[in-house]
């Protein structure tokens, strides 16, 4: 059954997790079936298409998107939804209209039964987004996508590798988020990327071939994944976010971002870097107008601030056990540098600031009970997440801009 919705202010788009605040146009064509579809006749003014429900009645079918589609007939259509209807993507063996240029720009399949997705099952057509989220798919194999696509997103599948050529070859945006990640190949990322986020897989190590092909990158976002140390990024100098939050870096080496002019947001916060001298290893240049580097929630005890530029850089640095014997003079030597967040949070015995190091009055505590104190105070902090809590709010116009900083601080 074909029923067609009028549209009174916006379209809820939730099957990608964007909500679009404005009509795109001013009807919806909504189709249980792919079968349905064949029986609808007023194509010509079709702009946007829902096949499926999000709950699941109709069970799903194998489906060839380009047969039973058909959308090259669609002269308006820009917006495709396909939601819990395919169980298999059937392959079109032969192109009755190679390349050809639709009005079709956004294209979601959501929540399918995938698995696999293979060359010649897909569109070969140019598109500003296709999302493929949720649809339990465990392996892209080469060429399985038309090269212009601008913006991909693959995230919240079960991918453990990216194959080489296995992403469209033109993509500026690639989101593999939520997936089991652990290993990318030389060519697998297309050459032109700008933006990527690899947020919540299983990566340890990105081989050194796969970052120097993607120069042109200014965010990279590798939060909650299982890094020990930095990924080989020195000279991707275009970066301006770099976000490797949640992992479990414990030392930096000098030098990573000296070359990167543009940078506005480095965030190292929850991993366990230790380093005093983590400020000189950073190293970054001063040309930026801003630049917010987040060290929250590691395990710094001290910090030496002698002979540094600080610029115009701004420093998040709460959650961290530092010494009570020096925290006032860290925080007077930055008291123009500190966030929002960092040194305007109450201290009591629910939200501690600094811990005191002191065993039976000597400083120089043994390792085991000095390694008490910072699990307990981490703890602390822990199981107390509503009580203080400083976030980044990246907001975004398409990936990034502008970034924008929110804390809030709360008495426990």
């Amino acid at each position: 059954m074909v029923n067609r919705v009028f549209l009174v202010g916006f379209i809820f788009a939730t099957f990608f997790g964007v909500i679009w605040c404005a009509c795109r146009q001013s009807y919806v064509t909504k189709c249980d079936h792919f079968e349905d579809l064949k029986k609808y006749e007023d194509i010509e003014n079709m702009r946007t298409l829902i096949i499926g429900s999000e709950h699941g009645d109709v069970e799903p079918s194998p489906v060839s998107l380009i047969e039973d589609l058909d959308y090259y007939s669609y002269y308006r259509l820009s917006t495709v939804i396909i939601v819990r209807s395919i169980n298999q993507l059937k392959p079109q063996l032969s192109w009755k209209c190679d390349y050809h240029e639709s009005s079709l720009k956004y294209f979601t399949l959501y929540a399918n039964k995938l698995k696999v997705i293979e060359k010649d099952q897909l569109p070969r057509i140019s598109l500003k987004l296709f999302s493929l989220v949720n649809n339990g798919i465990e392996s892209v194999k080469p060429y399985a996508f038309y090269h212009q696509i601008e913006e991909i997103d693959l995230s919240e599948n079960l991918l453990e590798v990216i194959e080489n050529d296995s992403l469209p070859s033109e993509s500026t945006s690639v989101s593999i988020r939520n997936n089991k990640l652990a290993h990318i190949e030389a060519d697998g990322l297309p050459k032109g990327l700008k933006n990527l986020n690899l947020a919540g897989n299983q990566l340890r190590y990105i081989p050194p071939e796969v970052l120097k092909n993607v120069k042109n990158l200014t965010e990279l976002t590798l939060r909650h994944n299982k890094f020990n140390s930095l990924p080989p990024i020195k000279h991707l100098e275009q970066l301006v976010v770099f976000d490797i939050s949640f992992n479990s870096i414990s030392t930096l080496e000098r030098g990573t971002f000296e070359k990167m002019d543009n940078l506005k947001l480095i965030d190292l916060s929850d991993n366990n870097i230790h380093q005093s001298d983590v400020l000189q290893l950073l190293s970054t240049p001063g040309k930026q107008p801003s630049l917010t580097v987040s060290l929250a929630l590691n395990r710094l005890s001290n910090l030496e601030l002698e002979n540094l530029s600080l610029q115009t850089q701004t420093f998040v640095l709460y959650g961290n056990p530092w010494k009570c014997n020096v925290w006032h003079e860290i925080k007077k030597s930055l008291s123009v540098r500190e966030s929002d967040c960092s040194f305007e949070l109450p201290s009591n015995e629910t939200l501690p600031i600094c811990v005191s190091y002191v065993v039976d009055g000597d400083y120089s505590a043994r390792e085991t009970e000095i390694a008490k104190f910072v699990a307990a105070f981490r703890e602390i902090l822990k199981n107390r997440p509503r009580n203080v809590y400083c976030r980044d709010d990246l907001s975004r116009n398409k990936w990034l801009y502008p970034i924008k900083r929110n804390c809030y601080g709360f008495h426990g």
